[in-house]
């Protein structure tokens, strides 16, 4: 189970999330809803008040389970020591190791379909008509999006786009995205030698 949550009441007190929720300097932060990790970390180094209280929270409460991050959430891996992507590193951050796979399932999709993405280009995946896997501005227009979607094409398609639209997926919950990105490689027969499925 997550270390920070219980079965029946959600949220262990006592967690991490806790330290940083509790802080005066939560109130002066910007309204962007319930994911601090996007946000507390940053927003509060930048204060300087606030430092001193991230600092006195990771001291007292984090550090005691998160030793190995240095005051650093990226850094956090105490539970996931595997070789997730097959870079072969076992101590890159965690978004790292989900930045490797969604490369890989890009792959996978892309030896299977002439296609490429453009994630700030809807409807996202286009026809590949140069064939070089990337996509170029005349690609990137809506008459030519990509429509010859498959069963196990559309599912890595999703979960593709979810691991590249959802920055905090590494900490929010790893094992399901990279279980998801994992799932699809194998779905379009592509290698996943060398991988880790949490």
């Amino acid at each position: 189970m997550f270390p920070h949550l219980t079965a029946t009441s959600g949220r262990r007190q006592g967690s991490c999330f806790d330290a940083f929720q509790s802080t005066s300097l939560s109130l002066d932060a910007p309204d962007v809803g319930n994911t601090y990790s996007s946000w507390v970390w940053p927003y509060f180094m930048q204060q300087e008040k606030g430092a001193r209280a991230v600092a006195d929270a990771w001291d007292a409460t984090c550090k005691t389970c998160h030793a190995d991050a240095d005051r650093d959430p990226k850094k956090i891996r105490i539970v996931h020591t595997s070789d997730y992507d097959g870079d072969g590193n076992t101590t890159e951050p965690l978004a790292a190791e989900i930045d490797g796979l969604a490369a890989k399932v890009l792959a996978a999709m892309q030896a299977v379909a002439p296609l490429c993405y453009d994630g700030n280009t809807y409807p996202y995946f286009f026809k590949d008509t140069n064939g070089d896997k990337q996509c170029a501005a005349t690609e990137t227009v809506s008459s030519n999006g990509f429509t010859a979607f498959t069963p196990a094409l559309m599912k890595a398609s999703f979960n593709y786009q979810l691991s590249r639209k959802e920055p905090g997926a590494w900490a929010h919950n790893f094992d399901y995205m990279a279980q998801l990105l994992y799932d699809g490689i194998a779905d379009l027969g592509g290698s996943v030698t060398g991988l880790t499925r949490p």
